[in-house]
């Protein structure tokens, strides 16, 4: 099990949360080191990081517990020092509060929480991972080494 080379902080408000989950039957192969935190829809999502936004989908207004809304949810990924991003998806339609190539502080409120894409409920899905070939698809996700513990 690989760790992240950053220290991020959590990607919300403690008091948000209403559980935590680590071990979700969609985090598999490389999304094993996933992180699920339940929260209600509409919580602010912070950035775990300071980085530049990489890419941003936040025109679905579509989920639930089919796999065929793998690709719905909406989702900010961020770019961080050593090949990290970190990723948070499953955002509420038109949720992202960040543009692709903007450049982030660590605890900026960049989108709001929802439940879009393959979710059986509102909540955040976040992630660091690192690419591992060349595809957008080809990416491993990380062990988070997180500031706060």
């Amino acid at each position: 099990m690989e760790y992240s080379k950053n220290e991020y902080i959590l990607p919300v408000h403690k008091q948000d949360v209403k559980n935590v989950r680590f071990d979700s039957p969609a985090h598999k192969g490389p999304l094993e080191n996933a992180i699920d935190y339940e929260l209600e829809e509409g919580r602010p999502i912070l950035a775990a990081a300071s980085g530049k936004v990489v890419f941003v989908k936040d025109d679905s207004n579509v989920g639930g517990p089919d796999k065929k809304y793998w690709h719905d949810g909406n989702r900010v990924v961020i770019q961080h020092p050593n090949g990290e991003f970190s990723a948070y998806e499953h955002l509420k339609f038109k949720g992202a509060l960040v543009k692709k190539g903007e450049e982030v502080k660590e605890g900026q409120i960049i989108g709001n929480s929802g439940n879009t894409g393959f979710t059986f409920g509102p909540h955040l899905h976040f992630e660091i991972f690192k690419f591992v070939g060349e595809g957008p698809e080809d990416i491993q996700t990380l062990k988070v080494k997180f500031k706060d513990k």
